[in-house]
C-alpha cells in the first residue's frame, strides 16, 4: 500500500502552545520547543513546525483542509500555499527519487525524519519566492540606473528596503536550521541514510546557500544605491551651502555700495 506525504508552508509563525488544545484528540508522540508530532492513527501523522510548516502523512484531504484552516486566520486559499508532495512506497531498500520515498517500514522515527525534511523544503520554497520578489525590485532600480544614470528611490524608501532585506535574512537564520537532524538519526544507519537522501533529493542545503547568495547580492546592490543617494544628498547640501555663501557675499556688496 502506498501512502501520501504532503507539506505546506503557511507563511506565518505558529505558536505551538496555542494550538495544542486543538489537537488533544490525537496522540502527541514527540515534541520540542520548535515542533509537535502527532499520530492520528496507525501510519497517519501530523507534524507542526513553529516557523510555519505543517506536514501530513496518510491524512485525508478533509482533515488536511480543516487542520490548515485552524492556522489561517485570513481567507487564504490552501492551493496558493507553497507545498510539496511525495508518495511513500515500501520495499526492502531506502530510496528517494522523483517524488517517491521508498522505505522498509514506517514508524514514528522514520515519519519524523521525512516530515522534518519536507517542512524545511516548503519553508525554503517560500523563502526562495520572497527573495525572488526582492531581487526583481532591485533589478527595476538597476535598469533605471543603467538607462538614465539615476533611479527613482527616496532615502526613506531605501532605508525601508534595506530593513526589509535585513529582517528577511535574520528571519531565515532564526527559523530555518537546514542541518537540523533528529538525534535518533545519528544512532541508526537506516535513519541516517534516509535523512541524507531526503536532503540530497530536496536540494535543501543548495537551496539554502542559493538564498544566502541572492540576499548578499541584493544587499550589495542596496549598499550601492544607498551610497549614490548619500552622494546625491551630500552634493545637494554642498550646493545649498555655496548658494548661501554667495547670497551673503552679494548682501555684503549691496550693503557696502548703499
Amino acid at each position: 500500500m502506498n501512502l501520501l506525504a504532503k507539506a505546506y508552508h503557511l507563511e506565518i509563525r505558529i505558536l505551538l502552545s496555542e494550538i495544542r488544545k486543538d489537537f488533544e484528540k490525537y496522540k502527541l508522540i514527540k515534541r520540542e520547543h520548535s515542533f509537535l508530532l502527532y499520530k492520528v492513527n496507525e501510519q497517519s501523522y501530523i507534524y507542526v513546525k513553529e516557523y510555519g510548516s505543517v506536514v501530513f502523512i496518510n491524512v485525508n484531504e478533509k482533515l488536511i483542509n480543516s487542520t490548515l484552516s485552524l492556522f489561517l486566520n485570513e481567507k487564504k486559499a490552501i492551493s496558493s500555499l507553497p507545498s510539496e508532495e511525495y508518495t511513500i512506497t515500501f520495499l526492502n531498500e531506502i530510496e528517494v527519487d522523483f517524488g517517491t520515498i521508498q522505505l522498509k517500514e514506517l514508524n514514528d522515527d522514520v515519519a519524523h525524519i521525512i516530515m522534518l525534511n519536507l517542512a524545511q523544503s516548503v519553508a525554503l520554497m517560500n523563502y526562495v519566492n520572497k527573495v525572488s520578489e526582492l531581487h526583481d525590485k532591485t533589478m527595476v532600480y538597476s535598469k533605471q540606473l543603467e538607462k538614465t544614470g539615476n533611479f527613482k528611490l527616496s532615502k526613506v524608501q531605501m532605508r525601508k528596503f534595506i530593513g526589509k532585506t535585513m529582517n528577511f535574512k535574520n528571519n531565515i537564520a532564526e527559523n530555518l536550521f537546514v542541518f537540523d537532524t533528529p538525534d535518533v538519526a545519528w544512532n541508526n544507519k537506516d535513519l541516517s541514510a534516509l535523512d541524507y537522501k531526503l536532503k540530497d533529493e530536496l536540494d535543501i542545503i543548495k537551496r539554502h546557500q542559493g538564498i544566502e547568495n541572492s540576499l548578499n547580492v541584493i544587499k550589495e546592490n542596496l549598499d550601492l544605491f544607498n551610497d549614490i543617494l548619500q552622494h546625491r544628498y551630500s552634493s545637494m547640501l554642498e550646493w545649498i551651502i555655496i548658494i548661501l555663501i554667495l547670497f551673503e557675499i552679494v548682501q555684503v556688496i549691496v550693503e557696502k555700495f548703499i
